[in-house]
């Protein structure tokens, strides 16, 4: 079981993310390189959509939900999803 994703394999992860319809952005955390942020728009993709993504990938991920503020906002605040221990399922022969 692989605990971390190369240099290739996160870029790959998150050019996938970034094409994802209400991801905002998403990044690798520098102090934690298994933790990944995403931020959504929960009114066009859910949680548990992205946590769907991740299994697509052969990927696990454990969800942390945030719910941010950053000043007046014609639209519902942002939400971030943290996705912690990424552990290939998949097996490398």
């Amino acid at each position: 079981m692989r605990e971390l994703l190369n240099a290739t394999e996160r870029s790959r992860l998150l050019a996938q993310l970034g094409a994802k319809r209400g991801v905002c952005s998403a990044f690798f955390s520098a102090d934690e390189p298994r933790r990944l942020t995403v931020e959504y728009d929960a009114d066009v993709v859910s949680a548990l959509g992205i946590l769907e993504f991740f299994e697509s990938c052969a990927l696990h991920a454990q969800l942390s939900l945030r719910h941010e503020r950053r000043g007046p906002m014609p639209v519902s605040p942002t939400v971030l999803v943290e996705a912690v221990n990424f552990r290939s399922t998949a097996s490398t022969a």
